[in-house]
């Protein structure tokens, strides 16, 4: 097991109120690891400061050979994320104009994953002609297009009707066994967690701290049948189950 990710004893409050207290977690290479815990547990927050966008009060937490351009972070907020004057094309090519890619090797990249998703944009016109479900898959494909070894995702399916939730995890799965990058992803929804998961971490109320890390041997890929077998539900229960102890219920 190689630790991918990983947090030391950090400290982090806001406006007096402590959100973490000596604060540790570890996440394995190489797999999807889903955080699930109480609204206001910190869960964005760990987020944030592990992508340094915000400041840790104390402790050290350290990403295994990060490198900028093999990092993605995929937000809540998806479609503030969305540059309204590019096209549809241009949005998902910005991060390799970043780094100077080729017209040539921007336009193989995004119809390699054209391919992998199985989806097709009229790439010509803009983020605002889409529905939102077509947005954020948008989002996922621009945060992808780099091939990052690390990947953030924040509530990616909050917003979406339940056919494109489901889509987005299929299309999640694909390029999670396609290029095996590390996956922090973090959800309220129970049945997310289970269904993408290789293991479930759940919070605690603030001062928050891990109450359980729950092993998910299902195998990949995942489809929507395997929402009804008898293994995701005895996963699903033993979440809940932790969760309930979380929030005293």
């Amino acid at each position: 097991m190689k630790i991918a990710i990983s947090a030391q004893n950090l400290k982090k409050s806001f406006n007096h109120t402590e959100v973490f207290r000596d604060f540790s977690i570890g996440v394995e290479q190489e797999k999807i690891t889903a955080i699930f815990g109480p609204n206001g547990s910190g869960k964005s927050t760990l987020l944030n400061i592990l992508s340094g966008i915000v400041a840790k009060d104390g402790g050290e937490f350290n990403i295994e050979n990060f490198n900028h351009f093999e990092f993605s972070y995929i937000f809540q907020n998806y479609r503030e994320s969305l540059l309204p004057w590019r096209t549809n094309f241009e949005n998902i090519a910005l991060p390799l104009e970043i780094q100077n890619k080729s017209r040539q090797e921007i336009q193989q990249r995004v119809e390699e994953l054209q391919k992998l998703f199985d989806f097709k944009f009229n790439w010509e016109s803009y983020p605002y002609e889409l529905s939102g479900g077509q947005q954020q898959i948008l989002a996922f494909m621009r945060a992808l297009v780099t091939n990052p070894k690390v990947l953030f995702i924040d509530e990616p399916f909050s917003a979406l009707d339940y056919e494109n939730n489901l889509r987005l995890r299929e299309y999640l799965q694909k390029y999670y066994l396609a290029f095996k990058p590390t996956i922090l992803l973090i959800t309220h929804n129970i049945e997310e967690a289970v269904h993408l998961a290789d293991k479930i971490v759940v919070f605690s109320k603030k001062p928050t701290k891990v109450l359980e890390v729950i092993d998910n041997p299902q195998p990949y890929p995942r489809t929507v049948q395997s929402l009804k077998a008898e293994q995701f539900h005895q996963v699903k229960d033993e979440v809940l189950s932790i969760f309930q102890k979380a929030i005293n219920l």
